[in-house]
């Protein structure tokens, strides 16, 4: 909890840095997405492992960062009225959840290739298949290839 405290700055720079010279979307606050980075830090205060050899403060932003962009993305995705939205984020079960896909994730990425690894992480940071196809150097369809792979373990392991 201390690490919460310590860093709820952190969340409101994330979320202002996610949002300059953008439109939040419909149904959206700053006040929202910062309640998201909040979710988010706390999670990652319950996740972060130090042996990992990453800081507390790089784990936590890219948590809250990578939050915060899928909150935006399912809100542009199919917009919902904003009481439903906090109705959602409200309920207990949410951070468990939240842990829950979490640890799921980090379980299927750490039977990846670095590669893997790297490609997954550039799609969950919001960099579409031809942005990260660039970056890479490699084709398209690979992308496409690897973010299917990762996403149907991933559902596997949900089931």
């Amino acid at each position: 909890m201390e690490n919460l405290l310590k860093h709820e700055k952190m969340v409101h720079v994330v979320v202002r840095k996610l949002l300059f010279g953008r439109v939040t979307p419909v149904g959206l606050s700053e006040e929202d997405l910062v309640q998201e980075g909040m979710i988010a830090l706390l999670v990652a205060d319950r996740t972060f492992k130090e042996d990992m050899g990453a800081k507390f403060e790089t784990y936590a932003s890219r948590c809250i960062h990578n939050r915060v962009v899928d909150v935006i993305r399912r809100a542009k995705r199919a917009p919902e009225s904003a009481g439903d939205r906090e109705q959602d984020v409200g309920e207990r079960g949410q951070i468990e959840d939240d842990f829950e896909r979490e640890e799921i994730l980090k379980n299927v990425l750490s039977e990846c290739n670095e590669i893997e690894r790297a490609i997954f992480n550039s799609y969950f940071q919001g960099y579409s298949y031809t942005e990260i196809a660039n970056i890479f150097e490699v084709p398209q369809k690979k992308i496409d290839n690897t973010i299917q792979k990762i996403k149907n373990k991933v559902k596997i392991a949900v089931e």
